[in-house]
């Protein structure tokens, strides 16, 4: 039960001030437990954090299937705008979702390269199902290798800078960039486009 709740408590903490904006005995204040307490449950302030974000990934992932699975009678296109909103809609995402969030932009310097791993290994998995519907979506499916490619790095870059853009501008500005964004995508899926 303690662990739970350390987890809980340091899952906010680290959304809101990130990896090295959070001490050990902060975590355990907000739990009303002493600082040496924490080490009956996990071995370092870099294990909780890592197990926080493999729970995230993982929440992110079920989440993310869950849309897929109930969307499986809906054309490509439109499944294709549900997983760009799906990362794009970031004012209702959950505590773990953000915390991803935050720790995607900015990762602890000492913690890159071991992070990378998880988010390339996540990234991977999500690729085999954008790819399908960016595939599905253009040209007939009829998308060659290199078109294919290019799209898929077109649709990661506007994930990517949205997610940046979101905390930068307010929500109005952020709204009209999502959708010029997704009608530019959708654009470059017509035929002799990509």
């Amino acid at each position: 039960m303690t662990a739970n709740r350390l987890k809980q408590a340091a899952l906010t903490l680290f959304a809101d001030s990130g990896y090295e904006g959070v001490s050990l005995s902060e975590i355990a204040k907000s739990v009303g437990i002493k600082t040496p307490s924490i080490y009956a449950h996990f071995d370092s302030k870099e294990q909780l954090f890592i197990e926080l974000l493999e729970d995230a990934i993982r929440e992110e992932r079920e989440k993310f299937l869950l849309l897929l699975q109930g969307m499986e009678d809906h054309p490509p296109i439109e499944r294709l705008y549900a997983v760009f909103l799906f990362y794009t809609d970031l004012d209702q995402i959950t505590k773990g979702q953000s915390f991803l969030k935050r720790t995607m932009l900015v990762p602890p310097r000492h913690l890159e390269s071991r992070l990378s791993q998880y988010f390339t290994t996540y990234e991977e998995e999500v690729t085999v199902y954008v790819s399908a519907l960016l595939r599905g979506s253009s040209n007939g499916g009829t998308l060659g290798e290199e078109q294919a490619e290019r799209l898929l790095a077109l649709f990661y870059a506007l994930i990517d800078g949205l997610l940046v853009e979101h905390k930068l501008y307010d929500s109005a500005l952020y709204r009209k960039r999502q959708e010029q964004l997704w009608s530019w995508l959708r654009e470059a899926l017509k035929p002799g486009t990509a």
